[in-house]
């Protein structure tokens, strides 16, 4: 079996990880964290489109909800009577670009 030598970019905190990882003696390598992971993706993956989590849905498990809707409330109250200009609030100009 040859194998392939990629080079990959991550971020500070995946790098971490994995530095962690190999640290810890978990793992002898970054590539042996790596190719584990992506061996549990792909099994996961395999299982079916609802079994196999994204990104995106590891990214959600990380937002602090109660911290997100007390920005969306602060926002919404910054918002309210706010203007653009002479009589255009943000609610009349949201309206228009929906005609």
């Amino acid at each position: 079996m040859s194998t392939l030598t990629l080079n990959v970019s991550l971020s500070p905190g995946l790098a971490a990880f994995v530095r962690s990882k190999v640290d810890g003696g978990l793992y002898s390598s970054a590539s042996e964290v790596v190719r584990e992971a992506l061996r549990w993706f792909a099994e996961h993956a395999n299982q079916g489109t609802d079994a196999a989590p994204t990104l995106l849905d590891f990214q959600e498990q990380r937002i602090d909800r109660k911290a997100a809707r007390k920005a969306i409330a602060a926002l919404r109250r910054s918002r309210k009577g706010a203007t653009l200009g002479p009589g255009l609030t943000v609610k009349a100009l949201r309206d228009l670009g929906r005609r």
